[in-house]
């Protein structure tokens, strides 16, 4: 290394090259092998469910959350497109994106330090760091963030270009800016490392500098005010607040994330029950990560001050992260998300940058850097080991082998209840937890509750078996008006069933519907749960085939259901109810 005493001060350029490919190739491989390991969580089925809608424009601008990601909804629509519940493939996926960043940082580190050993140092710092690991394991998370990675590195590169007189970066800049805020909003803190590189890279007088900034200035305020325009119209920004109390208390949380990082930390991984990278550095992580940033903050002021501005980019990216998910998930999360490490993973530009370019002037013996980067090296062989060990206990993986295994054994006209997925799988966050939208997405056969057979149940582990009814209400028969049938839905007059609890009290949940009747007709049928309030919880219509059967609904939204009311919209209906149920398939 360039400084480091007993190496080639001038390794070739082709050398370098292909060391950094080694590196990409080796890094993303492992990290394959962990992603493997695991499989889906609750994000990525709604987002493929959400995908396999198509790619028209209404369906990319559909908010996520409170994010407008038409990026991330394009690439799920690719999967749901090309192989739907295929987790090899977006393994796969990953790899590439991987092994893209690491090359476009090893490329960028030649350029600005040219052959030097360094640009192997910060090659391997930044595809080691256990900053973007987690990411790259959850798709959802490696959608947003690997693209931030690609098209950010991207965008560093055309500040170079420009800076280079190549006007070329005044075209794929701009773009590379906008399709990484279509990935991923936060991807915008790029630009603080696009300024302090700028600075750092400037060599003549401010003024001339300023004229030949601006056009390429100018060009990406043109991305991000046109982005800005999308998000207006068509994003669901969250009304959070930022938790003025325990702001302070939170920044240094924020803090533990680069420092812990330095020393190839967390470590150590806060318990959440699910795959989740939520980091919780322990005092020896964050002790050798603050003498290492000490180290590295006065090399760059005792030999390259202009290193200083890619410091100040680290602290601006730590700064506004931390303002911006406490504003926003403060109030639902609590203190735990701003050490979420879905946040964090893009910081490792920045970073990877200022450690290079403060340590690349200070002249070391060998051994020191080599000791150096071992020691990262052991940290962040423990932290991706304690995490893959979580991430592997992810549940979604034999879930869904059995349930694929099973239902494709049972045959396309397997009856299933219309149940959700179990709570390890689809957490309360999904807007709709049913396995029927993931099945169909994926493109599986089957029958959803339909009359003729008994529903089968896909239970917690994935496998379909036969389902008892766990009965909570039941209809109370009317007082007979008609000498063949209590409850008679004749013509358009509503039908009003009172519910009778068969146990002590009247619970709330989304709740499933069996009514066994008979009719001489086919019938065109609703049903809507009512509550002692008279909300309504309204199930779809149906067709009630003629002759004597068992229909069967849900599940509807959650309601105390008090009474069952049936709809038609059909002058000649003509139904009779023998038995009416409101409970649980289990």
């Amino acid at each position: 290394m360039r400084g480091i005493t007993g190496l080639p001060t001038a390794p070739e350029t082709s050398v370098l090259k292909g060391l950094v490919v080694a590196i990409a190739v080796v890094q993303t491989a492992v990290l394959g092998v962990l992603a493997r390991r695991g499989s889906w969580l609750s994000d990525d089925l709604e987002f493929l469910v959400q995908g396999s809608r198509g790619f028209a424009p209404a369906e990319l601008l559909t908010p996520v959350n409170d994010h407008i990601a038409p990026g991330l909804r394009f690439v799920y629509a690719v999967f749901a497109e090309v192989a739907p519940l295929n987790h090899d493939l977006t393994v796969a996926w990953r790899v590439l994106m991987q092994a893209v960043a690491i090359f476009l940082m090893g490329r960028l580190l030649l350029r600005l330090l040219g052959p030097s050993w360094w640009v192997v140092a910060g090659t391997l710092i930044y595809a080691l760091t256990p900053l973007s690991m987690p990411s790259f394991m959850s798709l959802s998370s490696g959608v947003n963030n690997l693209s931030a990675h690609v098209f950010g590195l991207l965008l560093l590169h055309a500040t170079i270009d420009w800076y280079d007189g190549r006007r070329r970066a005044l075209a794929y800049g701009p773009v590379a800016l906008l399709v990484s805020l279509a990935c991923w909003e936060k991807s915008a803190l790029i630009l603080f490392t696009v300024v302090a590189l700028a600075l750092y890279l400037r060599e003549e007088p401010v003024r001339p500098w300023l004229r030949r900034t601006w056009p390429f200035a100018a060009a990406l305020t043109t991305a991000v005010v046109a982005f800005g325009a999308l998000y207006l119209t068509h994003g669901n920004p969250s009304r959070g607040r930022v938790p003025a109390g325990q702001l302070l208390e939170l920044t240094a949380r924020g803090f533990k994330v680069p420092l812990s990082a330095l020393a190839g930390g967390p470590w150590t991984w806060a318990e959440s029950g699910q795959p989740f990278s939520f980091a919780d550095p322990g005092a020896g992580a964050l002790l050798v990560g603050g003498l290492m940033a000490a180290v590295l903050l006065l090399a760059a002021w005792r030999h390259d001050r202009r290193a200083l501005l890619l410091w100040a980019s680290v602290l601006s990216y730590v700064l506004v992260t931390v303002v911006l998910v406490s504003y926003g998930r403060f109030s639902v999360f609590g203190t735990v998300f701003t050490v979420h490490y879905h946040y964090w993973s893009d910081l490792s530009i920045p970073l990877t940058l200022a450690v290079i370019l403060s340590a690349k002037s200070v002249r070391l013996p060998r051994l020191v850097p080599v000791v150096a980067l071992g020691a990262l090296l052991a940290g962040v062989v423990v932290s991706d080991a304690g995490f893959a060990r979580t991430w592997a206990t992810n549940p979604a993986k034999p879930y869904f082998a059995n349930v694929t295994a099973d239902l494709d054994r049972a045959g396309p006209n397997v009856n299933l209840w219309d149940t959700a997925l179990p709570p390890s799988i689809g957490t309360a966050l999904m807007q709709d937890s049913r396995l029927s939208q993931v099945l169909r997405m994926a493109r599986i056969p089957f029958r959803s509750q339909q009359p003729g057979s008994e529903p089968l149940l896909v239970d917690e582990t994935g496998k379909v078996r036969p389902a008892q009814f766990a009965v909570w209400s039941r209809g109370e028969p009317a007082s007979r008006s008609n000498p063949f049938c209590n409850l008679l839905l004749h013509g358009t007059e509503p039908l009003t069933i009172a519910l009778a609890p068969t146990w002590n009290e009247v619970a709330t949940a989304n709740w499933f519907v069996k009514a066994a009747y008979f009719s001489n007709r086919e019938n065109d049928v609703s049903i809507e749960l009512v509550d002692a309030a008279g909300a309504v919880a309204s199930l779809p219509a149906a067709r009630w085939p003629a002759g004597v059967g068992t229909m069967y609904f849900g599940p509807s939204r959650r309601i105390a259901a008090m009474e069952v009311r049936l709809r038609s919209s059909d002058p000649a209906t003509n139904l009779c109810v023998e038995n009416l149920e409101i409970g649980l398939p289990r």
